[in-house]
């Protein structure tokens, strides 16, 4: 039996969708080959991306820390390194939150001793995820258990700050698409897909009709940026038209809109 069927096996209670992959994580200097999506009975989102050796499970999370467990981020930065914590590994920040880290993981100490992370296991918690990277042999049950608690604590002590996105910056036109259609704007594809799901015919032909006729004015705005990041509405407009064109490319066998 191959890793990825053995995993499968592990959660197929929550009868998990499943892609292949081509992803490059530069944190683990490694390629996926293959995605897991599922709920668990408590309906909280889950992704298993699988490696050569090791998997990453991520659940969606929503907080203003950052920070890292044994594996440096390289693409949140949070790659500085603070302390060495017995019996559970070395301590990864950016800097610019680190009393509050510290304390966070003190909250947190009981599960991730619990976890006994191995060298090339860890964990990093930052803005919008929470992400356990794993050898392949663990059970992974547990994994999503002790995941869902962190969670928890994280999001009831330390939440995302709430702000109000300003689109100024985008022309006008594309600018008041943004604003007509921003509860459609999620930057998370697992999310995304799941949210796509509760449109109704109208919602879907209006936001595709809408988008696609400024199609070219959306791809030249965005092109301007070039090397430099995106704007937060920058950001919400490149999901629009990202929605657009997986909704596009969705099978009508498999898109069941609500009425």
């Amino acid at each position: 039996m191959t890793t990825i069927q053995e995993i499968r096996n592990k959660i197929s209670k929550f009868r998990p969708t499943s892609q292949e992959e081509n992803l490059i994580d530069p944190n683990l200097n490694d390629k996926s080959t293959r995605l897991y999506k599922f709920k668990n009975d408590k309906g909280n989102k889950f992704r298993i991306w699988i490696f050569t050796d090791r998997i990453k499970l991520e659940t969606p999370l929503a907080t203003s820390l950052l920070f890292s467990i044994n594996i440096p981020d390289k693409i949140c930065l949070a790659n500085r390194f603070l302390e060495n914590i017995k019996g559970i590994g070395k301590l990864y920040t950016d800097n610019s939150k680190d009393e509050q880290i510290k304390l966070c993981i003190k909250l947190l100490k009981e599960d991730l001793i619990s976890l006994r992370f191995d060298r090339i296991e860890g964990l990093t918690v930052y803005g919008n995820w929470l992400q356990l990277i794993l050898k392949n042999d663990r059970q992974i049950l547990p994994e999503i258990e002790v995941c869902e608690k962190m969670k928890s604590i994280i999001e009831l002590n330390y939440p995302a700050k709430i702000y109000r996105i300003d689109y100024t910056d985008l022309p006008t036109d594309i600018g008041q698409l943004v604003v007509k259609f921003e509860r459609w704007a999620i930057s998370d594809d697992f999310e995304r897909e799941e949210k796509s799901k509760e449109m109704t015919k109208k919602e879907r032909a209006e936001l595709i009709e809408a988008i696609e006729r400024k199609f070219n004015d959306i791809n030249s705005f965005l092109d301007t940026f070039k090397d430099k990041p995106l704007t937060d509405g920058a950001i919400k407009l490149q999901c629009l038209a990202e929605l657009v064109t997986e909704l596009n490319t969705v099978p009508k066998t498999n898109y069941k809109p609500t009425k």
